[in-house]
């Protein structure tokens, strides 16, 4: 009796494995550009298999190999993703396939170098909150906010900051500095009765004028301009370029990205009219996937 439910709980064994097999095969055949040992991953064969009998395989092939190509540059072996992959809990391997199905499905192609880039970062460090929120603004991004990134990052790297601007943040942070200095220590402290609400966060706070001058653009001081009246080059062409940038910039203050301060005029007073903005925590670590 005992021998006949050995061999039969033995008979019934290839019966189960056989459709993950089947499942495994089938991914295979159709995605013949991607690592075998990347797709036997449970949760990319999952998300493949979820979306492969709706969506274009070509497509998924395309988005899975950037992924294995941006895996083998920051030298992920697939045994080392796996490892990371069984360390998260439950939360955190739903925001890895969320992303994952992102990613092969809906992701923008402008987008996509940088999504992996935050989706790679997600598993391999252990403080993964900031790499999870940025996954979140990546997947609410267009191809011009991402070129409006791209050009903030060609800024702060090459970007020129006017003379007087440039003393007016050393002021300031020397300001903070001594006013840190009086707080902390053994002398009586005196409180401030007014203090400049002028903040400013190093190089991470630009100015719209700097900014402006070194992309060239001429006489617009107030960002509204820019989203109300169509832009003319030198010859006289239309150009709506730099009103979807600026669309990012505001669309971008919503999301956490950038906090932007404007002029206080007489009369109405616009959220527009931008004096400068600052690269947030989430704006940095964004940046560096950029």
């Amino acid at each position: 009796m005992s021998e006949n439910n050995t061999l039969g709980s033995q008979d019934s064994r290839p019966s189960v494995a056989r459709p993950l097999l089947n499942i495994t095969s089938a991914i295979i055949s159709a995605l013949p550009a991607v690592d075998p040992r990347l797709l036997a991953v449970p949760v990319i064969a999952s998300v493949v298999n979820e979306i492969g009998a709706f969506f274009d395989a070509a497509s998924i092939e395309r988005r899975l190999h950037e992924l294995e190509v941006k895996l083998n540059e920051q030298t992920v072996s697939v045994d080392r993703l796996q490892e990371r992959l069984e360390c998260l809990d439950e939360h955190g391997r739903y925001v890895f396939r969320n992303n994952l199905k992102h990613l092969c499905l809906t992701a923008l192609p402008e987008t996509t170098d940088t999504l992996i880039n935050s989706m790679i970062a997600y598993l391999m460090e252990d403080a993964q909150e900031m790499d999870e929120e940025i996954c979140e603004i990546v997947s609410a991004c267009n191809a011009n906010d991402i070129r409006f990134l791209k050009r903030l990052k060609h800024f702060l790297e090459k970007g020129e900051r006017t003379q007087q601007n440039q003393k007016y943040i050393e002021a300031q942070q020397n300001a903070a500095q001594s006013h840190e200095n009086d707080s902390v220590g053994g002398g009586f402290f005196t409180p401030t009765r007014w203090q400049d609400r002028n903040v400013i966060y190093g190089e991470n706070t630009i100015f719209w004028k700097d900014f402006t001058k070194f992309f060239n653009m001429i006489n617009i001081d107030d960002m509204g301009r820019i989203l109300n009246q169509t832009a003319v080059d030198r010859d006289g062409n239309e150009n709506m370029e730099w009103a979807y940038l600026m669309r990012s910039l505001l669309k971008f203050q919503n999301l956490g990205v950038v906090q932007v301060e404007f002029r206080a005029t007489v009369g109405t007073i616009s959220a527009n009219h931008v004096e400068r903005f600052h690269i947030t925590l989430f704006g940095q670590r964004l940046l560096k996937y950029i």
